[in-house]
């Protein structure tokens, strides 16, 4: 009978607990912190690499976009004929400085872009402006607000892309 009158005590002092105790919250804070420590500098890495993955992208998609227009541009014009493959040129540049480029047709400019805060880009190999239609190799190299790079290259066909390794 006193075992039972003991366990009935200890239910009752167990259901009158209200709240935490404090080492119990001690405890949940310090392991939050020490996951948000290990976990921060990681997601901030990956954000960064994300966006930096992101403008090259944008990029690409933008010199394919201009090369297409200029094509789309000799078809609907009398410039093109096609029996005679004479091209008269009319060739798209990008200007590059830090932090924006831009692509220019004549003097008509077919699109600005802006880089992000602490975004960098820098030529090597090319002259600047870059005409998209010659076929010269080269690299423009994009830099993060963390150091992180990627390599925008055209070879000597003039085909572009992007990589993670310098050319």
């Amino acid at each position: 009978m006193k075992k039972s009158c003991k366990l009935n005590k200890l239910m009752l002092d167990f259901q009158n607990q209200r709240g935490f105790a404090t080492i119990e919250i001690i405890l949940v804070v310090m392991i939050i912190s020490l996951l948000a420590t290990i976990a921060l500098p990681n997601m901030a890495r990956m954000i960064d690499v994300a966006r930096l993955d992101y403008e090259m992208k944008i990029f690409l998609s933008q010199v394919d976009f201009v090369k297409s227009r200029n094509k789309d541009f000799y078809y609907k014009t009398e410039i093109f004929d096609p029996y005679n493959f004479e091209e008269i040129s009319h060739p798209i540049f990008i200007n590059v400085t830090e932090n924006f480029y831009e692509f220019k047709q004549n003097t008509e400019i077919l699109y600005t872009h802006e880089l992000p805060q602490n975004f960098s880009m820098k030529i090597f190999g090319l002259d600047n402006p870059i005409d998209v239609s010659e076929g010269k190799g080269g690299h423009i190299i994009i830099t993060s607000r963390l150091g992180e790079k990627r390599y925008v290259i055209r070879n000597n066909a003039g085909r572009w892309r992007g990589d993670i390794t310098p050319p």
